[in-house]
């Protein structure tokens, strides 16, 4: 009866796992439900099982100090009582990553064949937007140059390709390497047909860092690789009109601001912040983070204190729900001590593990983290399920290593 409990636990977080990109892309409801139902299971696989695996790892304690942090700040800084719900909900995300970690050890392979297989329809849906102007389910392009496939009016399909794109290529790869190659071009142009600028040059970014240092070829090979690409990219960004207004004229008439000459410099600077959104949210932030340097204005706050007057005074338009950077996020609503926290841990898994570079699975992920912290790229938000959910199951693959030694110690 015992083993028949725990049987049926594995089976149901492993189909559970198995389509939680599913959900994840077609809304943060359906999600929720997935990673809230798999957290419960795999706590009472591990209750049946007398054996709480994970509590003897120092990085464990180290998530739950940074949980205890955000908790905190959130019922001592915020005003606003929504954020100290919230940050009790985030705990859910720490116990989602030893869940995959733990459930990959044992279905990973059936796991990555259902992520893959769903990747691949979306790589589908996209072309087939791109081309038709709606998705397969008839939900029609609403904005030039930029697709939403399954996300509908969301527009975030490209953090979905950013965060899956090199688990499901190195997952191709270990099956056959002409897969590999032949993909490895075809996702690329894919995330450019997505129109999502900062996810394409992440993208970009995480193949130049692959081809240069991950990948095991001459070097005359890897920069012909890197040359292919860029040639290839270039080449479709200028000769698409779409992706030229995108990619081209947009990012330079942001930039190219007729300013008169007799304005001074100051003027000219906040002229240049006021017509770009992203730099709009990054100066609203920085003011936020002057003013609560230590602990931020609150966990989940940026909503609410980007609006006050305070930070309206040089007539910059920069509010909004988050900064839409990773960093500024952080310093803003969790202050320096939160982001030395979360650094500091991300960094930890990043090269504790290290040596196990060769694994797959770790090598997409430090791709992915490695990308995601370059500084003033804009991002979405990490602490909303969507963000969250992509960033941890990345996260899950860099302790996986220290399950996997768990799991094998105890066999012995």
């Amino acid at each position: 009866m015992y083993n028949l409990k725990v049987l049926n636990i594995q089976n149901l977080n492993v189909f559970l796992i198995s389509v939680l990109p599913i959900g994840l892309v077609f809304g943060s409801l359906i999600s929720n439900l997935i990673i809230i139902t798999i957290c419960i299971f795999f706590i009472l696989e591990l209750f049946f099982k007398k054996d709480l695996f994970y509590l003897n790892q120092k990085n464990f304690y180290f998530l739950i100090i940074i949980n205890l942090y955000i908790f905190l700040n959130s019922f001592f800084i915020s005003d606003n009582n929504e954020s100290i719900i919230k940050s009790l909900g985030f705990f859910r995300f720490i116990i989602l990553a030893y869940a995959i970690s733990y459930y990959f050890n044992k279905s990973g392979d059936y796991i990555l064949k259902i992520w893959s297989l769903f990747f691949l329809i979306v790589s589908f849906d996209i072309i087939f937007e791109y081309i038709f102007g709606k998705n397969i389910f008839g939900f029609e392009s609403l904005y030039d140059g930029r697709l939403a496939s399954f996300t509908n009016d969301e527009y975030k399909i490209g953090g979905y390709y950013f965060g899956f794109i090199f688990l499901c290529l190195l997952y191709l790869k270990q099956r056959k390497d002409f897969l590999f190659l032949t993909f490895t071009i075809i996702f690329l142009l894919i995330s450019l047909l997505i129109g999502e600028r900062s996810n394409f040059i992440k993208v970009f970014m995480m193949y130049l860092i692959f081809f240069l240092f991950l990948y095991e070829i001459s070097f005359i090979k890897k920069i012909s690789v890197i040359l292919v690409f860029t040639l290839l990219t270039t080449l479709f960004i200028f000769s698409v009109p779409s992706f030229k207004i995108r990619f081209i004229d947009q990012i330079f008439n942001k930039i190219l601001i007729k300013v008169d000459q007799t304005n001074k410099k100051e003027k000219i600077y906040k002229d240049i912040i006021s017509n770009n959104r992203h730099l709009s949210h990054y100066y609203i932030a920085s003011k936020i983070i002057k003013e609560n340097t230590l602990f931020g204005s609150g966990f989940k706050s940026f909503r609410i204190e980007s609006f006050k007057e305070k930070y309206q005074e040089d007539k910059i338009d920069g509010a909004s729900t988050h900064p839409h950077q990773f960093h500024f996020e952080i310093l803003s609503e969790l202050g320096l001590i939160g982001y030395v926290l979360i650094i500091s841990n991300i960094f930890y898994v990043l090269f504790r593990n290290f040596s196990l570079k060769n694994d797959f699975m770790f090598k997409s992920a430090f791709l992915f983290i490695i990308v995601s912290l370059v500084p003033f790229l804009p991002s979405g938000s990490f602490f909303t399920s969507y963000g969250a959910t992509i960033f941890f199951i990345n996260y899950s693959f860099l302790i996986r290593p220290n399950v996997s030694n768990k799991l094998k110690n105890q066999s012995e």
